[in-house]
């Protein structure tokens, strides 16, 4: 999947964009438009990311009004029950696909072809990129991040005071947490949500069968889960749960990454918005990032916002001015760089992000790419994510954990 597409088609994508968006603005009649995002974007990067597309929503005329949650089920949740009492909020962050069919099977999702062939969206987003925002080919969400999240991201200098070289391989990396622990320091931090439990176990699914393996567990491939080879997975999951600190439960992942801006953890397994909150520490002398497992292949997703339907012409409107706002080129970009992530749109020039994002870029570029947990199924994700989580905090064997999970999907 092509991510990133430079030259001279760029001004005329830009200049695409924005004249549709000049364009919806004085079609729509009204420069009030009011919208209501739900999101559950609570860090740093985060919420500069979330601030660049209202500032661009605005001055095209929307009035803003946003709902944050704690957590993406938090939103979602609220969203679709005010959606079935006839206050839906107009859109709704989160990670596309799965959900994106969720909200569309439900009746709840927005038509969005009239703005989608005004802007020539389909020209404008990689084909797999516009096909997370798309249900039975109808366009009914907007992409606007490519998330990348199989990183080991590292703070140099706890490795560097504890006389450890940064680890090239599994093994090497099992030996430092050792090492790291001994030396007095939290070795990895993870924290107490659900997801952050389950992106540390697609460091050990991938490390135990490698891409294809992944791609057909998070498939739902029944022989992969009930293999031999979940079970080293789950075994390389408890190994590194001896490796964490006790005060992980129940904490944010900003914390968590925290722990790391600020020297009292080493490693973090996050995807490249963990950059969000490093603020003056400089890549490549204060942290680094690696592919993990040392791996050529990317888990990716798409993350973007949901559009609800509603008979209302104000908020048809607001949803118009919104669209506008998130698939002009220059705020996705700038907010994808707030944010430490990619955007979705074609034509960004790699080099302004960070090294871990533009490292992505060719993998992504030479199909090295599957597609990460979190964009599947709700039905995967949900027995995923409840056997991760009781995996994780209970004291099940390795084998024991395999058949939990073979289980959970199956009644899934």
């Amino acid at each position: 999947m092509t991510i990133f597409e430079t030259g001279g088609d760029m001004k005329m994508i830009k200049r695409g964009f924005a004249m549709t968006a000049i364009a919806t603005m004085f079609l729509s009649g009204s420069l009030y438009a009011d919208t209501d995002v739900s999101h559950n974007w609570n860090a740093e990067g985060e919420h500069a990311a979330l601030a660049v597309f209202k500032a661009t929503y605005e001055s095209l005329g929307g009035t803003w009004k946003e709902s944050a949650f704690p957590s993406t089920e938090d939103s979602q949740a609220s969203a679709k029950t005010r959606f079935l009492g006839g206050d839906p909020p107009m859109v709704v962050q989160g990670v596309l696909g799965g959900s994106t069919a969720d909200f569309a099977s439900a009746g709840m999702s927005a038509d969005l072809s009239a703005y989608a062939a005004a802007g020539n969206w389909d020209e404008h987003y990689p084909a797999g990129l516009a096909a997370s925002g798309k249900h039975n080919g109808t366009w009914v969400s907007v992409p606007v991040f490519v998330d990348t999240v199989n990183w080991l991201f590292t703070n140099k200098g706890v490795l560097d005071a504890a006389g450890i070289n940064e680890p090239n391989s599994w093994r090497d990396f099992m030996s430092s947490l050792n090492a790291l622990q001994n030396a007095g320091v939290i070795p990895l931090a993870i924290g107490g949500e659900d997801w952050q439990e389950t992106v540390a176990f697609d460091h050990v699914v991938l490390a135990a069968g490698g891409a294809s393996f992944y791609d057909s567990v998070m498939s739902g491939d029944l022989d992969a889960i009930g293999s031999d080879t979940m079970v080293d997975a789950f075994a390389k999951f408890a190994a590194i749960r001896e490796f964490t600190d006790e005060g992980k439960a129940g904490r944010s992942w900003n914390d968590t990454n925290n722990l790391v801006v600020s020297g009292k953890a080493a490693y973090i397994f996050m995807g490249p918005w963990a950059t969000g909150g490093y603020g003056e520490m400089e890549e490549g002398k204060d942290w680094s990032c690696r592919l993990t497992p040392w791996s050529e292949t990317v888990t990716a997703l798409a993350d973007g916002f949901h559009f609800l339907k509603s008979d209302n012409a104000e908020d048809q409107e607001a949803q118009r001015l919104f669209a506008a706002a998130l698939t002009d080129p220059d705020t996705q970009i700038e907010a994808a760089a707030a944010k430490g992530t990619l955007p979705a749109v074609k034509g960004a020039d790699p080099s302004k992000f960070s090294g871990c994002a533009t490292k992505a870029v060719s993998r992504m570029n030479s199909g090295k790419t599957v597609t990460h947990w979190n964009a599947r199924s709700s039905g995967l994700k949900s027995a995923l994510k409840d056997t991760v989580t009781a995996f994780w905090n209970g004291d099940m064997s390795a084998a024991e954990g395999r058949d939990a999970l073979l289980a959970a999907v199956k009644s899934n």
